[in-house]
């Protein structure tokens, strides 16, 4: 699956056609398997509608929904196409699926992000793929939100961690592997940076002022 230049958040809610044609649900959740210091995205969660959502949430019936191998998304456009039909699915119920260290995204974004010290400073609000389809976290929180407003820069601005800034990542914490003060000269540097690349006044129609990376282009990281 490629998922280039796209973000978690642009793919979820997306309609997904089987290979018949058919609608399955829409995208919900991402599962991820959680390794030391890697994310390793293993299904597409699919959802089947509002109403079935609503119910689930009142537990007036069971969690079971179908889920999709990375490997038989076939494409993502305005829907996400599955080279295989709707009865081959696995549920999230079924062995494997959620394993001990899987975690959806969901409850990856309640996980804390903390700095080399342990110092919290945020938390992960996306999951975003460069053109190389590799794996950048995009965080926010307090720390994150009062250090853009200082650089003055755009309020909607995403601000990327690559995967080599990782230590560890595990169910109740993500620490990264510099300390909160390298992160603040490392995201005022970076913006300085791409503020002389552009050479512009903000608001820019430039699509780079919306995205803020903290590093560059990994050649390995997150799967």
């Amino acid at each position: 699956m490629q998922c280039c230049e796209l973000k978690f958040s642009e793919i979820r809610n997306k309609d997904v056609i089987d290979s018949d044609g058919d609608k399955v649900g829409e995208v919900m959740d991402w599962i991820f398997g959680c390794g030391e210091n890697v994310l390793d995205l293993k299904y597409l969660v699919i959802g089947g509608g509002r109403v079935e959502e609503f119910l689930e949430s009142i537990r007036a019936r069971p969690d079971i929904d179908p889920v999709v191998r990375l490997e038989d998304v076939d494409s993502i456009s305005d829907t996400v196409h599955l080279k295989v039909d709707s009865e081959t699915l696995k549920k999230t119920l079924d062995p494997g699926v959620l394993a001990e260290t899987y975690i959806t995204f969901s409850k990856l974004s309640d996980v804390k992000v903390v700095d080399s010290d342990g110092i919290k400073v945020g938390f992960v609000i996306d999951i975003w793929f460069d053109k190389d389809n590799v794996m950048w976290l995009v965080l926010g929180g307090g720390f994150f939100e009062e250090l853009l407003e200082r650089l003055k820069a755009q309020p909607d601005i995403d601000l990327l961690v690559p995967p080599y800034f990782i230590e560890t990542i595990d169910h109740n914490e993500i620490r990264l592997n510099i300390s909160k003060f390298q992160l603040e000269s490392t995201c005022e540097d970076e913006y300085n940076k791409l503020q002389r690349q552009l050479q512009g006044p903000e608001p820019h129609d430039d699509a780079r002022y919306a995205q803020l990376r903290l590093g560059r282009a990994p050649g390995r990281g997150f799967a």
